[in-house]
Order: C-alpha cells, then structure tokens, then sequence
C-alpha cells in the first residue's frame, strides 16, 4: 500500500454536522497518523471552520479554504460538487458514499448502510471509516478547548459585568430554520424564571436572533447581556466552554455544548433526537412531539407550532435546574 503523505478532510456544512461527524473525523486522522508520524492533513470548508477546527481535538489538522492536491482525500457531504472539487484539485483517491450522480468520481464509492431516517447521523459518518476497516473506539463527539478559551471565556463575561460561576448561555435561533425555534415568548419565560433563581443569562446566536434575545431579557434586573451577533464565533465557543449551562434549540451551539461536557438542554419538535441529538453525559432533550412530529421543514406548516408549544416554559425551566443543582 501506498504510504499517504497528505490527507484531506472534506466536512459537512453545517456546525452541527461537523460536530457530530468529529469522531469518524478523528479516527480517520488517528488511523492515517498512526500510519504516518509526518503526515500532513488538511480539513476544507467554509471560512467559520478556520474558528472551529482547533476545538475539533483533530491531531495535526489544518485549515484550507478550498480542495487542494492530496493522496487521499474522505469525502464527509454527499455532494457532486465536493467530488468534482476534489478532482479538479488532483486529488488521487476520493472516498466517500455513492450517489448523487458522482459514483464515476470515486475511488472508492462506499455504500448508504446506515438510514438517515432512522439512525443518527453520527453513525452514517463513523460507518464511513468502519467500510475502510479503521477503528471507531470513539463512537461520541469529545470537543477539547484550546489554551486559554476557557479563560477568555470568562474574561469576556467579566467584560460585561457578568459572574462566570452564575452565567447561563442561551441560543434561541436555528440556522436551519424557524420550525425547529422554541417561541419566543415561551423563551422569554424560562430566561426571567433562571434569572429570578441568581442565574445570568447570556444570550448568543447570530444577528438575526438579536432582536429575540433583547425581548428576552426585557425588564430583567440582575445582570445579563444580549450578545447574539456581536461575536464572533469563537467568542461564542468560549462563552460556551465557560458558561454553567447551554439552553437552545436543536443548533450547531447545541452540539459544541454538549460536546464539551457542557450541560446542555434543548427542545425538539420538527427534527427527531434519535437522529440528531448531541452527544453528552448531561444532556436532557425534552421532546414532546405533535401528529406530524419529526416534519423536517424548515418553517412550520401546522397552525399553533403544536411540536414546540406543547413544551411548556415551566419543563424547559426545571430541566435546567436540575441539571444546574446536579
């Protein structure tokens, strides 16, 4: 066998879906590393993955913008355009799964042996190096924080009049989109109940959730900040890293949560837990699901949002005390 001097990481294009394909990622590096003290590897993806990769916990990982010439390169999305790319790159050898018209394209085109209607994600991206005979031991998303992010974390929060030991993250949208968003009003609810209990909230997310997290922390007196959208995103994961708990919606903040260890609780409704929840030894998904739970849309289609509002504040509200007090 070849000796394999350069690999190439194609990830997902979601936060969420790089997060949970963090550990097939990691076996992959591992296995190749192993084989190869001085190997060189290369993750590629959207610019805001330059800020997540060093909390990826991926050995000797490095940011590209774009394909570049590799021996091998693991295709992660099931996307034509990430083939082509690869190619076009002169890459020598492309794994990843068949279909989307790219078969022709692959070195190896693997089979779809995991269903994504049933199974989590996380196992169809670890079944991609279990087809290649590498070694899954780490089946669960372990995020590292990089020196000092827990420390500027908390310098942050300082910043902003804010105890470290009494601030809760809170992250109310869903890039997604709005069917998988607990309402706002009800959000609003469990922030002043955790903040009528000495708990700071902060809230993150991008620019257009803004708007949501200044009606949620309306008329609160004790001290919080509205930082969705004045961070960047890895401010945001040092927030997170720092804070005391992670409350939000099935979201890319959930998985890095979760994933470092954070106690974490989010509500589900429009997507299905068993294909998509975080990984974590202090999780609680609360899930109530209506007649057309899971729907995978983007936007609600059923009048009163049923999925979510039969979530009540009050159960998201004791979920995050209990995990608070634990």
């Amino acid at each position: 066998m070849k000796q394999v001097n350069h690999l190439l990481l194609m990830p997902p294009n979601w936060i969420g879906d790089v997060i949970m394909a963090q550990p097939a990622m990691r076996a992959i590096c591992l296995h190749y590393q192993q084989l190869n003290p001085d190997i060189r590897i290369s993750v590629c993806g959207r610019s805001w993955l330059s800020e997540l990769l060093p909390w990826l916990n991926l050995p000797l990982a490095n940011f590209t913008a774009s394909p570049i010439k590799a021996d091998i390169a693991f295709l992660l999305p099931n996307s034509f355009r990430s083939a082509w790319q690869c190619r076009l790159a002169g890459v020598g050898q492309l794994i990843g799964y068949r279909g989307q018209w790219r078969r022709l394209l692959l070195s190896n085109p693997l089979p779809h042996r995991i269903s994504l209607k049933h199974q989590h994600h996380r196992d169809s991206y670890l079944d991609i190096a279990s087809q290649l005979s590498i070694a899954t031991e780490q089946r669960h998303v372990q995020l590292q924080a990089p020196e000092n992010a827990l420390q500027r974390g908390k310098q942050i929060m300082i910043s902003h009049d804010l105890d470290p030991e009494r601030v809760i993250t809170m992250a109310p949208g869903a890039q997604f989109g709005a069917a998988k968003c607990y309402p706002q009003e009800s959000f609003r609810n469990v922030c002043q109940a955790l903040a009528a209990k000495g708990w700071q909230p902060l809230i993150l997310g991008m620019p257009a959730d803004h708007q949501t997290g200044e009606a949620m922390v309306a008329e609160l007196s004790l001290p919080h900040w509205n930082g969705a959208g004045k961070t960047t995103l890895a401010q945001a994961l040092q927030l997170i890293a720092a804070s005391r708990l992670m409350l939000c919606n099935d979201s890319g903040l959930m998985h890095v949560a979760a994933g470092l260890g954070i106690p974490t609780v989010a509500p589900f409704g429009a997507t299905d837990p068993k294909r998509t929840a975080p990984s974590g030894n202090a999780v609680t998904i609360v899930y109530k699901p209506a007649d057309c739970s899971p729907c995978l849309q983007r936007e609600c289609s059923t009048v009163g949002h049923p999925c979510m509002n039969n979530i009540t504040p009050q159960m998201l509200t004791d979920a995050c005390l209990s995990l608070l007090s634990s």
